[in-house]
C-alpha cells in the first residue's frame, strides 16, 4: 500500500507533463522540415514568398517564437494566404539542399542564409533568391508588419521605415 502512495504522486506528474507537452505541440505552427528545393518547388507553384524560419531544438527563443508569434491566428492566417514557409534546425547536417549551385547540409544552409544565430528569419523570393533575414525573437506586432511587407511585395520599391510610417497613418 505504501508503494501506492508513493506511485500516485509520480503518474500525477507524468499526466501533468503530458497535458502540458500536448498544449505546447498543439499551439506550434506546423511547419514540416523540407529541403529548400522542395520550398522552392512549392513557392513557384504558388507564387508565394518564402518563409523560412531556422531554428534550434534547445533554443528557448525558437520556442517562444512558435507558442506566442507562429501560435497566433492572424499571424497564421496570412502566412498561410500569402507564403510558402519551412523550417530549418541549423544544428542538424543531417539534409540536403541546393543553394546557389552548392550542395549544403542544414547546418551549412542556415550559415549561408544569414543565421549565426537562432532564432533566424529568413524571406526569399518564390524562386529561393534571398530578400533578408532578421535575426532574433520578433514580436508579435513587429512580426506582422514585417510579413506584410514582404507578403505585400512592398519590399520591391519602398524601404521598411516608410512602409511602416505609412501602416500607421
Amino acid at each position: 500500500m505504501r508503494s501506492f502512495i508513493v506511485f500516485r504522486p509520480v503518474v500525477l506528474v507524468a499526466i501533468l507533463a503530458l497535458a502540458v507537452g500536448v498544449g505546447t505541440a498543439h499551439a506550434q505552427m506546423k511547419m514540416p522540415p523540407r529541403s529548400l528545393g522542395d520550398v522552392v518547388e512549392q513557392a513557384e507553384a504558388q507564387g508565394t514568398p518564402i518563409l523560412l524560419e531556422i531554428y534550434a531544438p534547445w533554443c528557448p527563443y525558437c520556442q517562444r517564437m512558435q507558442e506566442t508569434v507562429y501560435a497566433d491566428a492572424e499571424v497564421r492566417s496570412y502566412l498561410d494566404r500569402t507564403f510558402t514557409y519551412a523550417r530549418l534546425n541549423r544544428d542538424t547536417t543531417a539534409g540536403s539542399h541546393q543553394f546557389n549551385g552548392r550542395t549544403l547540409s542544414s547546418k551549412q544552409l542556415g550559415m549561408a542564409l544569414g543565421a549565426r544565430g537562432v532564432p533566424t528569419t529568413v524571406f526569399m523570393k518564390a524562386d529561393g533568391t534571398p530578400i533578408a533575414h532578421q535575426p532574433g525573437y520578433i514580436k508579435r506586432p513587429m512580426f506582422l508588419q514585417m510579413i506584410r511587407y514582404v507578403g505585400s511585395g512592398a519590399y520591391e520599391n519602398k524601404s521598411f521605415k516608410a512602409f511602416r510610417k505609412r501602416s500607421s497613418e
